[in-house]
């Protein structure tokens, strides 16, 4: 699916990919960039969290789910 989300530090929206994918035994989404960087996120309790070496700023994390979880919700 592809998302749209504004980036809380610089106010720019992001045109991101989003995928359902595994990482080791763990279920969550590869988020990808537009210019093909990416990283994986998965919820745990309610969480966000990144699950590889990807740096993300938490606020974009934070954005970034909400806007996964209101397209399924």
């Amino acid at each position: 699916m592809k998302l749209t989300v504004t980036d809380p530090s610089t106010g720019i929206p992001l045109q991101l990919d989003v995928k359902p994918d595994r990482l080791e035994a763990e279920a969550g989404y590869r988020i990808t960039y537009m210019n093909g960087s990416s990283f994986f996120i998965s919820n745990k309790l309610g969480t966000w969290r990144v699950a590889d070496d990807h740096h993300v700023d938490p606020d974009l994390l934070v954005e970034i789910g909400l806007a996964i979880e209101g397209q399924h919700a």
